[in-house]
């Protein structure tokens, strides 16, 4: 056993030198090498976090504008809605005008027909009684010159 420490000692005595530079190239690398590396990640840390910061605010005023746009494209639509409902009614009740008015001179026609036809009607009726006694009297004449046959 006294002969396996000795050859561990002597192992020991042996890598210190490589135990030494092992921590001086550790510290060698850290001041060196990592430091500098660690400054620069966390500067792009922070510069791609403040561009996402940036990214952040332009999709949430994205946003906003997109909803003021929807807002304002509703009330168009509603002003737009108003305009056809308000011109609908004004055709409407212009055809309505057209209708009653048509409706009017469709009746004032027909009464000055009727008045027409009863006119009409009168005077055949004249014409009727004033042929009545002459054909009254043609058919007695004929009666009587059948008798007297």
């Amino acid at each position: 056993m006294d002969s396996t420490l000795k050859a561990i000692g002597d192992l020991l005595v042996q890598a210190v030198p490589t135990i030494v530079f092992f921590i001086i190239l550790t510290i060698y690398l850290k001041y060196i090498f990592f430091k500098p590396l660690a400054r620069i990640l966390d500067e792009r840390k922070r510069a791609t976090e403040g561009v996402r910061e940036l990214a952040r605010r332009a999709f949430e005023a994205a946003d906003r504008k997109n909803s003021e746009f929807e807002h304002a494209l509703q009330i168009a639509r509603s002003e737009l809605h108003q305009e056809h409902e308000a011109l609908r009614r004004q055709w409407s009740d212009e055809q309505a005008q057209v209708v009653a008015q048509a409706r009017a001179e469709a009746d004032q026609k027909i009464q000055t027909a009727k008045q027409q036809i009863a006119r009409e009607i009168e005077k055949a009726e004249a014409e009727l009684d004033a042929r009545v006694g002459d054909l009254s009297e043609q058919i007695v004449q004929s009666l009587t010159a059948r008798r007297a046959a």
